[in-house]
């Protein structure tokens, strides 16, 4: 069963617009100290398997996507775990924040949560812990049509692994990358063209030039327009990350340990799981939903986490 401080917790994240402080997120919610949330984050619990046992386990059918990116959750605290200096992609420049490698599963219309890693100087690379978040996602028997990552991840390591799994990717790769043994941008003089060829590590791939991109499939039998299509799709990781940041506030934690942020951002993605099924169910969006609920009165128990509450 879900305990009942992650339900009010979630309840208070999907329910307000408000700081996502212990004292807070208390506040929004009748009958809940800051204390005890506190205790909810700084205790000991497996986020992982809950996370899965919660939003993945019922929800996920063969086939569909995992989907591979990393985003920075700009923070200025020095003593929050996990803070370092960082480059953001999205802002173009080097910022203070926390680095969070995202795994997700999709079919197109559905994105499920299936783990994050939180990269700190010193430590793992953010392709290990890349590496890591696939042998969890085949750990959970997961069988996906596709893996689609951005050229950070095509490393030959990370794509010997995915085919040592039987699973196929779609990936950008970088021009000075060599296929054949001579780099990927010697290979074309035009904007557009694709052959096949190997990759170093005895990868065999399809590429295709799409303007300035260089587009890897190790599926042959994709069409040209078929993995410029799957490569489109990872828009739906990049709006998933959206969202928690815009609707759940998935990096204002201002926790210090590596427990309570881990526990924060954990409870984040199932409240956004929650969100997510219920809008699907409406037919409606996850921003429409949230705006209906800030509207409401906050419930002790709310419906909307129902059909969850048996299963975590």
């Amino acid at each position: 069963m879900m305990e009942p401080l992650m339900m009010l917790y979630m309840i208070a994240l999907m329910y307000r617009d408000t700081k996502v402080s212990c004292v807070a997120l208390a506040q929004c919610v009748v009958g809940v100290s800051h204390d005890g949330l506190t205790r909810l984050l700084q205790a000991d619990g497996c986020w992982p398997t809950l996370l899965w046992r919660l939003c993945g386990q019922r929800a996920i059918n063969q086939g569909g996507w995992l989907q591979l990116d990393d985003t920075v959750l700009e923070k200025w605290g020095p003593m929050i775990f996990g803070v370092f200096w960082v480059y953001s992609s999205r802002l173009q420049k080097v910022v203070r924040g926390i680095n969070v490698v995202v795994l997700i599963w999709t079919d197109g219309t559905r994105r499920v949560p299936i783990g994050i890693k939180i990269w700190r100087r010193g430590g793992p690379s953010k392709v290990v812990l890349a590496s890591k978040l696939l042998r969890w996602a085949r750990r959970l028997g997961l069988m996906p049509e596709y893996v689609l990552f951005d050229s950070w991840y095509a490393s030959k390591k990370l794509l010997q692994q995915v085919r040592s799994y039987g699973w196929h990717f779609v990936t950008r790769l970088r021009k000075n990358r060599k296929l054949a043994g001579q780099p990927l941008a010697t290979h074309w003089p035009y904007r557009f063209g694709h052959g096949q060829g190997t990759l170093s590590g005895g990868i065999e791939v399809l590429v295709v030039k799409d303007g300035s991109r260089y587009l890897a499939t190790s599926d042959p039998t994709l069409s040209v327009q078929q993995i410029k299509h799957l490569y489109g799709q990872r828009q739906h990781i990049e709006e998933f990350i959206r969202v928690l940041k815009d609707q759940l506030r998935w990096g204002k934690s201002p926790a210090r340990t590596k427990a309570a942020q881990l526990a924060h951002l954990h409870l984040c993605l199932m409240a956004y799981c929650v969100l997510e099924t219920t809008a699907v169910h409406q037919q409606t969006t996850i921003y429409q939903l949230r705006r209906s609920l800030v509207r409401q009165e906050v419930p002790i128990h709310s419906p909307l986490l129902q059909p969850f509450m048996a299963v975590a």
